[in-house]
């Protein structure tokens, strides 16, 4: 961007074209007061011309004012300062992403260093420091693929103004210019949504990007270096999309969704790897945002055939130790049965995708191990994959899974997977619905006319689902609500004993 396009603070006469312009010199000069120009305020307040807190995810003028609060994508410090086209110079180390403490982030939207309002700049491209090492035309077709059409996959919000879709095809691509790990993957993932339009691609060399995504990534991964930090981050993401295609592969894995629930962890512990403050700096923050979850309230909606599996534990069962660890997982998925009632909506289908990512760690070590217990769970969840089909990276996971794992546990489980094994005949969200709840005449709750924007209940959350914001003067994560606590299975019981006169106990 020229940043050298400011605009004067000293007023100027109209003059003729081509002649400078003219001064009133009888006219008495007063400078204006010293005052710090706000550059990474979000788009409301520079709208409105006043100070932002910068609190994420919401400042405080816009959740006053509740409105929707959005942040310009802050472009890297290695950017050039001109808008000058990409040359074949010679490449050069990518330079640290992350800007010197306290120095303003500059805007990619920005076409000046003022506080214009941002509505009225539309998103831009960014231009990349350097071109990629081997790129040619079919890396050129696909990278346009990538910025025109697949970045759109990973967003519940298909609005005209949509943030999130402004950073998978500005801030990704500058990145992946620096990370050529990163690169692949998105050369991978467009190979991917190409095949599945059943559009001209070549398998092989799909098959290329997606194995050296997989090493640029392991690699990075042990070097660990922070300037790659905000590449390791977008790919812990992209690697979600791109292991997909193992459930549409007819030779593929068996039960890979215990694989791919690995993938879906990795994400966070790439945020643990490089903490909270980098993933805020990294400008790609908003592609993280995920649905809160109230668990003490989801915890009434757990099927109660798997409240009974865990009930049937003997202190003798090599599961004894891991109720808490089931418990907790199950109450998660009491969470997706909670939210079905509200229909079948963009926020209800971010909330299934994401699932993984809540379930507690523990749980995923369980399911490694291919414990009964926890591959029933898997099956119940494999049945909610089957809502999102339309997206096209998760067609036919849900079928796939359904089928591996109702053929793989035993037959002294099969009690317990009535549902999953229904969930396998039927198509369509009614019909389906209409299993998961054993109701032939469950059909979701109307739409309330005045219920607010849904995607507002979108932001950061913890591991918990509890909503969490970001305070840059102090540098940490409040919480801001109490509910949602994981309550254990002692206060269920007491709870579900008291409110619903429930017959069943937990044996302890």
């Amino acid at each position: 961007m020229d940043n050298s396009q400011t605009s004067s603070e000293q007023p100027q006469s109209e003059s003729p074209e081509g002649s400078p312009p003219n001064y009133d010199n009888n006219k008495p000069y007063h400078s204006k007061r010293p005052h710090k120009k706000s550059r990474t305020g979000c788009r409301n307040c520079k709208a409105r011309k006043v100070k932002c807190d910068e609190a994420r995810p919401v400042c405080r003028s816009c959740r006053l004012r509740k409105a929707d609060c959005v942040y310009p994508t802050p472009a890297a410090s290695t950017a050039p300062s001109s808008n000058s086209s990409i040359t074949n110079s010679p490449q050069r180390p990518p330079e640290p992403l992350s800007a010197p403490q306290n120095a303003p982030s500059p805007d990619v939207v920005s076409i000046s260093s003022g506080d214009e309002p941002m509505e009225e700049v539309g998103p831009l491209t960014v231009s990349p420091v350097f071109r990629h090492g081997q790129m040619d035309v079919t890396d050129m077709k696909l990278l346009w693929f990538y910025t025109s059409s697949t970045c759109t996959s990973f967003s519940v919000d298909q609005g005209p103004a949509n943030p999130i879709n402004d950073v998978l095809r500005n801030r990704m691509v500058q990145v992946a210019f620096e990370n050529p790990f990163l690169m692949d993957s998105l050369f991978g993932l467009a190979s991917l949504h190409m095949q599945s339009l059943e559009l001209s691609h070549d398998p092989a060399r799909a098959l290329t990007y997606r194995a050296r995504s997989f090493e640029g990534y392991r690699l990075a991964v042990e070097k660990a270096q922070p300037e790659t930090f905000p590449a390791l981050l977008a790919n812990s993401l992209l690697l979600t999309a791109l292991s997909s295609q193992n459930f549409r592969d007819e030779d593929g894995k068996k039960l890979y969704l215990v694989d791919w629930m690995i993938v879906w962890r990795g994400i966070g512990l790439v945020i643990d790897l490089m903490g909270v403050e980098k993933l805020i700096d990294s400008g790609l923050y908003c592609l993280f945002n995920r649905p809160s979850v109230d668990v003490e309230q989801a915890t009434n909606h757990i099927p109660a055939c798997l409240v009974s599996m865990l009930n049937s534990i003997e202190p003798s069962d090599p599961d004894f130790l891991n109720v808490e660890t089931y418990y907790e997982t199950l109450q998660f998925l009491g969470s997706l049965y909670q939210n079905l009632h509200d229909g079948f909506g963009p926020i209800m289908m971010l909330r299934i995708i994401t699932w993984f990512t809540f379930v507690p760690r523990n749980f995923v070590q369980l399911a490694r191990e291919l414990r009964p217990r926890a591959l029933i769970i898997l099956a119940y969840y494999a049945a909610f994959l089957k809502f999102p089909s339309d997206v096209w990276w998760i067609k036919n996971v849900g079928n796939r899974s359904l089928r591996d794992l109702c053929e793989h546990i035993g037959p002294e489980w099969q009690q317990y997977l009535l549902v999953p094994h229904m969930a396998r005949l039927v198509e369509g969200e009614l019909e389906l619905g209409r299993v998961l709840f054993e109701d032939p005449n469950w059909s979701p709750q109307k739409p309330n006319s005045l219920r607010l924007d849904p995607t507002a209940s979108v932001t950061l959350v913890d591991e918990k689902g509890r909503r969490v914001e970001w305070i840059p003067a102090e540098k940490k994560l409040v919480l801001m609500d109490s509910r949602g606590q994981v309550i254990t299975k002692g206060e269920a019981i007491e709870k579900w004993r008291t409110d619903m006169n429930s017959t069943f106990t937990f044996d302890p």
